[in-house]
């Protein structure tokens, strides 16, 4: 998988989970758009599958700061430092920004050009994501991180672009 997709993927995830637990209720996905290909997604689809999807995709508070920790560890920071660090402080508001825009859940629509995915699979791979980074400790090696997801496979195979690489590193393994 290249960097950027790894970037994308991690950002794109990361805001969700700030955004997602924010007084979303779930609704079930309606079966006519979870059987639409993500190439086929309006942007009405998008948000209402996010909406639906945030509940969950939300981690909590542990599991964000070992998610957190994994990361800084991967660049020579101490997990369990981190880890505390993260838990003892309080989530404060940023005044002096902008709120940011509401994050989705899906890639961006010239990424889905071409995918012949349904939202029932990607569905089932973003929530294989999660599964995988909720297991996380900060006893779990990258390795762990970086595995590749069987739910993800089909997601591989039919969307190109989400699977494109730069430099040629990776090529075809991409996931979501």
């Amino acid at each position: 998988m290249n960097r950027l997709i790894r970037f994308g993927a991690l950002s794109a995830f990361l805001s969700l989970v700030l955004w997602g637990g924010k007084d979303v209720a779930a609704a079930p996905i309606p079966a006519d758009v979870s059987s639409k290909h993500l190439k086929d997604l309006t942007t009405a689809d998008v948000e209402s599958t996010c909406q639906s999807l945030a509940p969950s995709l939300s981690l909590s508070k542990e599991d964000t700061c070992e998610f957190v920790g994994m990361l800084w560890s991967t660049v020579g920071g101490v997990c369990d430092v981190v880890k505390e660090k993260c838990m003892t402080e309080a989530q404060q508001p940023r005044v002096d920004e902008a709120p940011a825009p509401a994050a989705s859940c899906l890639p961006p629509a010239e990424a889905r050009t071409g995918c012949t995915a349904t939202l029932a699979e990607y569905q089932a791979c973003l929530l294989a994501h999660v599964t995988k980074v909720r297991a996380l400790t900060c006893a779990s090696t990258a390795n762990d991180l970086s595995a590749t997801l069987p739910e993800c496979d089909l997601i591989t195979q039919k969307c190109p672009d989400l699977a494109s690489t730069d430099e040629g590193e990776g090529q075809g393994a991409a996931q979501p």
